[in-house]
């Protein structure tokens, strides 16, 4: 069951169901190159036992949500934060889509929801986010949504036979705030 704790146009972000997502997880991360490679997971075999486990730690977490259809209340990811600063001044926000469910606008506006709700509600102060230099689709909504380029991990991930950078970008409250939305 999903709840609508943050709730948007088309979606919304509910505290996760691990019961529900671990299956659904299995497959796109064994499966889907684009989650694999953007997440980490391409390197290893995962199975519904493993997963669960990412899922438990990940679900002690105190900003981990479920991003759920609104029409359907179907699972379609998740939208996070982790590496938490000092004092709790900055983290790092992470995301994924399911395979069914990009190039929809529901990633951006997950992303819209939870920095909002950060920002509005938490002490937050910054944002960071990691990008490989090879998915210029995500880097472009990133910046889109308002996050800047800040510096660069070169030649630091190994994909598809070349090293490529991590991007690291970031959105401040001050410029968040700003912008109305």
């Amino acid at each position: 069951m999903y709840y609508q704790k943050i709730v948007g146009k088309c979606l919304y972000l509910s505290p996760m169901n691990i019961e529900n997502e671990k299956g659904i997880l299995t497959k796109w991360w064994n499966e889907d190159q684009d989650i694999a490679y953007n997440n980490g997971f391409y390197a290893q075999l995962l199975d519904e036992e493993k997963v669960m486990e990412i899922l438990q730690k990940w679900h002690e977490g105190p900003f981990v949500f479920a991003i759920v259809n609104k029409e359907s209340n179907e699972f379609m990811g998740h939208v996070s934060l982790f590496n938490f600063g000092h004092h709790d001044q900055y983290a790092t926000m992470g995301i994924y889509i399911g395979p069914d469910y990009r190039h929809c606008g529901y990633g951006r506006e997950a992303m819209t929801l939870l920095i909002d709700y950060i920002f509005q509600t938490q002490r937050f102060q910054a944002l960071h986010i990691e990008v490989f230099d090879f998915n210029q689709r995500g880097y472009g909504i990133y910046e889109s949504i308002g996050f800047r380029e800040c510096g660069r991990w070169h030649q630091s991930f190994y994909h598809g036979g070349l090293s490529h950078d991590i991007i690291l970008m970031e959105l401040l409250r001050e410029d968040w705030l700003k912008r109305g939305l």
